[in-house]
């Protein structure tokens, strides 16, 4: 799998290297850090290709492959991805309270932010 450059001192809780942002190497990433969501990845990228050429447009392939690379950014680093999911809970948790569900909010925020950069659009 060919793998996007690793800063130094960063990547060593990582499951693997951060991959290109090719749908060969996203399937291989997503096959090996979540295999229970390769059905999801196929069936999509076959709904992204459709409609790509149904309507001439490549826009609905490079959004598939943005949404992977995210994907694959965030669930290649467990305590990142468990630290989203928390955050996800708590901002819809109709119990917590508005202190909560903004710090939550800053918390996905930048998590996104900081998979953004890893796929080099931030």
């Amino acid at each position: 799998m060919s793998a996007q450059p690793v800063e130094p001192g960063e990547g060593a809780d990582a499951l693997i290297p951060q991959p290109a942002m090719t749908r060969e190497a996203l399937r291989e990433a997503v096959r090996h850090i979540r295999p229970l969501n390769l059905a999801q990845y196929d069936r999509e990228l076959g709904e992204a290709f459709d409609q790509a050429v149904r309507t001439g447009s490549i826009g609905w392939m490079r959004t598939f492959l943005i949404k992977w690379a995210m994907f694959v950014a965030v669930e290649r680093r467990p305590a990142r991805a468990a630290a989203l999911r928390v955050a996800e809970q708590v901002a819809d948790d109709p119990s917590s309270s508005d202190e909560q569900v903004l710090d939550a909010q800053r918390e996905i925020a930048g998590i996104l932010a900081a998979a953004e950069k890893e796929i080099g659009l931030g």
